[in-house]
């Protein structure tokens, strides 16, 4: 299995239209063979003491992918060219990591 860390600082005032197309993307890439999980996320405060300072415009994105294949279909669908089109405007930034398990 194969995991995704993506993190992403929309653009302020960007956020409930960035949301709104993630909302829709969701299904499409569910749906997908190969997606086991495909979940944003956004930050809240906790008692942890590691935690990172909260940022209201980062958001992760938390995904799973039964092979590096089935990744790099993922990345090639037009459905992610399409999406990725109308959100580049509203990041700032995006950076990801790709893991995979040790035990």
């Amino acid at each position: 299995m194969i995991r995704l860390v993506v993190t992403m600082i929309i653009k302020d005032g960007r956020m409930d239209e960035f949301l709104a197309e993630c909302k829709k993307i969701r299904p499409k890439v569910l749906a997908e063979k190969g997606c086991i999980m495909y979940d944003y996320h956004r930050e809240i405060q906790s008692p942890l003491g590691s935690q990172e300072p909260v940022q209201k415009n980062r958001i992760t994105l938390l995904e799973a992918w039964e092979s590096l294949d089935a990744l790099k279909e993922h990345s090639a669908a037009p459905h992610m060219k399409e999406f990725l089109a109308k959100v580049k405007d509203m990041r700032e930034s995006v950076t990801a990591r790709v893991l995979e398990p040790v035990f």
